[in-house]
């Protein structure tokens, strides 16, 4: 008796999927550009393969489910041909079996797996212009479900190992949480114009629950970034969020204050001013490194892929001498402007202090990037960045102009270059399957899913 072989058709976008992010899933698996993939993709019924065993038929299935490509095999008759459909674009590659030995092509072997961001410009203006105009015909209540699209076509066009990110957030949560940040910015104007008191009031209230609106925001937004069909999460508390967000930078007035009331109550008020106001600007000068480092230590390190928690491993010295780097450079770019000023005509330093500055800002970007990236491990995974300052300054000045000539029209074209130029520089250094990795972490996170939904899972903020 005659193996029964099987049919692969195509059905579409998987569950919780959108078209675009399928289309874009097609495009990779397949190695085609999103204009080559559009009409064949568009044609569902379509057979993809033909002859496969019942393993193979299960796999290639299954390969096309993590991009978000839905299909079914059916089983083919004796009579059917036992080769790829004419028009069916090459098969996806099933993974390579691998080993536990560590070898290369082993499930242990490290692998360097880049970052790939499928989108196009025109396809986002079209999503950019419509949530534009949405917006403001509803008088910004849209702007929720703008947000979504938004994330949702960058997180659907961004893949790792071939599989792709997704948002899934209820724009809802999202709007009454803008209604709630509104209502209590029309108290506070109010209050403002009713009384100072009123207003230092509101500004105090507003201090006091920054921190907590700070980790509502990031845990609802890690919450509904998926990976592989997984959460990621957020475990920050109110408490660190103070401390990082609220507590150290307002150290340095704190120092200040420390100065102020013993020169004041020896000497006079003028005298305490002067010196409060020397030792706030050094201790802000000073503390900035460190102020940075605490707060990207509380955002990545705080965050996690569903069960298990990411580990940032940079040092507050990482950024001290990065912030040293750059004020030397840009004191020295800036001497030497100064200077062609001086000796030429003043003009001419203006007209180069513009460049001293995008020069020594790229720099800094692009140096955080790379110590912030290189930093992120989870267990045993790790981040790599390797951005450039020439690619990134190019990025940065053509896309400004370009902004500024067509008079904000190239926004989605400078935003998906942006996304383009992120992932072609980072990427990840894996370690075994990840696709066993994932299911693992998805069944714990099932297992401790609640059982109802949160009264507070909104998203505060504007």
């Amino acid at each position: 008796m005659a193996t029964p072989t099987y049919k692969i058709i195509l059905l579409g976008a998987a569950d919780g999927v959108t078209n675009i992010q399928a289309q874009a899933g097609f495009a990779k698996a397949f190695n085609l550009t999103p204009e080559q993939a559009a009409p064949l993709y568009a044609n569902t019924g379509r057979v993809l393969k033909k002859g496969l065993s019942e393993e193979q038929a299960t796999s290639y299935i299954s390969k096309l489910a993590t991009l978000g490509v839905a299909c079914e095999m059916q089983q083919e008759t004796p009579s059917a041909v036992d080769t790829a459909s004419a028009d069916a674009p090459p098969p996806v590659t099933p993974a390579a079996a691998t080993t536990s030995k560590g070898e290369p092509g082993s499930a242990t072997a490290p692998r360097d797996v880049p970052f790939v961001f499928t989108g196009n410009g025109f396809e986002y203006f079209k999503i950019w212009i419509v949530n534009i105009l949405l917006s403001i015909i509803t008088l910004g209540i849209y702007s929720a479900w703008a947000k979504v699209r938004n994330k949702q076509y960058f997180y659907g066009n961004t893949y790792l190992d071939e599989a792709s990110f997704s948002y899934t957030a209820n724009p809802v949560k999202i709007l009454i949480g803008r209604i709630i940040a509104f209502v209590f910015f029309v108290i506070y104007s109010v209050a403002s114009e009713l009384s100072l008191i009123a207003a230092g009031v509101m500004g105090i209230l507003l201090l006091v629950c920054l921190p907590w609106i700070i980790c509502k925001s990031m845990r609802f937004n890690a919450r509904y970034s998926n990976y592989r069909n997984v959460p990621f999460a957020f475990a920050g508390t109110s408490w660190g969020a103070a401390c990082a967000f609220v507590f150290w930078p307002m150290s340095g007035l704190l120092f200040a204050l420390v100065f102020f009331l013993p020169v004041w109550l020896i000497f006079d008020i003028a005298s305490a001013i002067v010196v409060g106001y020397i030792t706030m600007i050094l201790a802000i000068v000073l503390l900035s490194p460190f102020v940075f480092f605490k707060q990207k230590q509380f955002i990545y390190g705080n965050h996690g892929y569903g069960t298990q928690s990411f580990k940032f491993s940079a040092t507050a010295g990482s950024y001290y001498l990065l912030f040293l780097l750059v004020i030397g450079m840009y004191v020295l770019l800036g001497l030497a402007a100064f200077f062609l000023g001086f000796v030429t005509h003043p003009f001419v330093g203006a007209a180069l202090f513009a460049p001293v500055y995008l020069v020594s800002f790229a720099y800094f970007v692009v140096k955080v990037a790379n110590i912030n990236y290189n930093a992120i491990t989870l267990k045993g995974h790790a981040l790599r960045a390797n951005w450039k300052l020439g690619p990134y300054l190019w990025l940065m000045v053509s896309n400004t102009l370009l902004i500024v000539i067509t008079l904000a029209l190239f926004i989605p074209w400078a935003k998906v270059r942006t996304a383009r130029f992120k992932a072609k520089y980072t990427s990840a250094v894996f370690v075994g399957d990840m696709n066993e990795f994932a299911d693992q972490e998805r069944d714990k996170v099932n297992a401790l899913a609640e059982g109802v939904g949160d009264l507070f899972d909104i998203e505060i903020g504007l």
